[in-house]
């Protein structure tokens, strides 16, 4: 019995430093940034110069985006962009705004599957919400960036 608990202990260590070591490594090569817990329950909303569509899609398109996670998926247009990961999580991408002074954007993750009251895939979610902010950047240097608080609705299980 102790030699079991021993064990689990052990594998319970090393699946957090393994964990550690993975974002720590992600922010080292500045794929991810620190980001508050609830990073995912916050839009934000780009104000850029004016940018076309086909300026948008050609910055989506160089930003690699699709390569953050196997198998995500891209649809929609340049009003709204969806990037899907399974079951995981989606986030969107829409055009709020164009005039001749600015275009105006907002990103927000729509949903998501959640451990323990925190995003299951906080590392890959903020992985693209990085990738998003330099996607903008690259648009306008000059970017400003503000936060919204999104009203969330979960589903909580009995178990």
């Amino acid at each position: 019995m102790v030699k079991e608990v021993i064990i689990a202990v052990v594998f319970i260590i090393a699946a957090i430093a393994i964990s550690a070591w993975y974002k720590s490594s992600q922010k080292s090569k500045g794929n991810i940034i620190d980001r508050p817990r609830d990073f995912a329950e916050y839009a934000e909303i780009f104000t850029i110069r004016p940018v076309t569509d086909q300026e948008f899609f050609d910055a989506v398109n160089r930003s690699g985006i699709k390569s953050i996670y196997p198998g995500m998926k891209i649809s929609g247009n340049t009003g709204t962009m969806y990037l899907e990961v399974g079951s995981y999580f989606k986030a969107k991408i829409s055009h709020k705004e164009q005039t001749d002074e600015h275009s105006v954007y907002r990103f927000e993750f729509i949903s998501w599957s959640s451990k323990h009251g925190t995003p299951e895939h906080d590392i890959e979610m903020n992985a693209v919400e990085t990738r998003v902010e330099k996607i903008f950047l690259d648009l306008d240097p000059n970017a400003q960036v503000s936060t919204v608080k999104n009203e969330i609705k979960t589903k909580r299980s009995l178990i």
